[in-house]
């Protein structure tokens, strides 16, 4: 398919509904970052080419973890998460949040300078400390439905997966059922 041969928002938009439908339920489904894409090259404000160019690009990566420096309310992390969703979504980063017992663990990716400007602002935000990177470089967009995922995980469950992580191969896999630590493993384990 050409640029050429799709001028108009309707053929755009008749391409797009081809595509999401011939790839419903297998893994080549658009996930919500590809959707936006879709979405934009609908609008007429991509081409065919720079969608295809942005869903190939690698992105920065960042994996780390912190110890809150008090306890952490419910009311406080929704406040967090609203704020982190709107910063993220303007800045194109997608990502995950999971917390457990004061405990954090983050994943940020996105263009490389928007992920080490916000990382840098997390590393000097007073409601943590003890931030540690477990993994920071390119690699695949893995979190793309998430503007900012969040989870509140078992803190054992939790600190298995980070050991895995942390540990490469060769290791054991820990048996977990949430799908936040199930997505974190998948991600770079």
């Amino acid at each position: 398919m050409h640029d050429t041969s799709l001028s108009t928002q309707a053929q755009r938009r008749r391409a797009v509904a081809m595509v999401v439908a011939l790839t419903a339920g297998t893994h080549l489904e658009p996930l919500h970052y590809e959707r936006r894409l879709l979405a934009r090259f609908e609008a007429g404000e991509l081409t065919l080419t720079q969608v295809d160019e942005l869903m190939a690009t690698s992105v920065h990566q960042i994996l780390y973890h912190s110890r809150a420096t008090s306890p952490v309310a419910d009311a406080d992390l929704q406040r967090l998460l609203e704020s982190a969703r709107a910063h993220n979504a303007k800045q194109h980063i997608t990502g995950l949040l999971l917390y457990s017992d004061g405990y954090f663990v983050q994943v940020l990716e996105g263009e490389e300078s928007a992920v080490n400007t916000l990382f840098a602002r997390i590393q000097h935000d007073p409601r943590h400390h003890e931030v540690a990177t477990v993994r920071s470089g390119p690699g695949p967009r893995r979190f793309s439905d998430w503007s900012m995922g969040f989870g509140h995980v078992v803190e054992a469950d939790l600190q298995q997966v980070l050991t895995a992580i942390e540990v490469q191969w060769p290791f054991r896999v820990p048996h977990v059922d949430d799908p936040h630590l199930l997505a974190l493993l998948d991600a770079f384990a």
